[in-house]
């Protein structure tokens, strides 16, 4: 049985490589973690609908994903009323400017993008798995939106 401090983590992301680096990324932080994974969009919402006790503390969740991408699960999570509320930091390759003002549009709490370096991806997860999300403000800029 996990302690009950122990942070639960749903990374949501088609390419097992970058599930692999996440993972490897998190052994460093030193604080108990139970990392869960799945592949693709439809799963996510199986996984997050299926018994609301079981949910993660947040959800890294990737754009491009098969069967349903971020933005339809994005959308879905915003619209449910048990969900509405679950920390989502968006995972991606992409530092558009446009992708990202659309996310934090449609809801997001934070948009990671996938560094080109270990230690800042482990930097990067630690700095949105530290945060105080119960009295977390909403983001009045990108500036803090995006984690550097």
């Amino acid at each position: 049985m996990p302690a009950f401090d122990t942070k639960k983590i749903l990374l949501a992301e088609d390419d097992e490589d970058d599930f692999l680096l996440f993972q490897e990324a998190l052994k460093e932080y030193k604080e108990p973690i139970i990392l869960n994974w799945v592949k693709d969009g439809e799963a996510l919402m199986d996984v997050l609908t299926g018994d609301v006790a079981e949910l993660p503390h947040m959800l890294f969740l990737d754009i491009n994903m098969p069967r349903k991408n971020g933005f339809e699960c994005l959308a879905e999570i915003r619209q449910h009323e048990d969900l509405k509320s679950l920390p989502v930091i968006i995972y991606s390759t992409s530092n558009d400017t446009a992708l990202i003002k659309r996310m934090h549009n449609a809801g997001a709490n934070l948009y990671l993008s996938k560094p080109n370096d270990f230690g800042s991806l482990q930097a990067n997860i630690k700095k949105a798995i530290v945060k105080d999300w119960e009295i977390q403000a909403p983001y009045s800029s990108l500036q803090e939106f995006v984690l550097k």
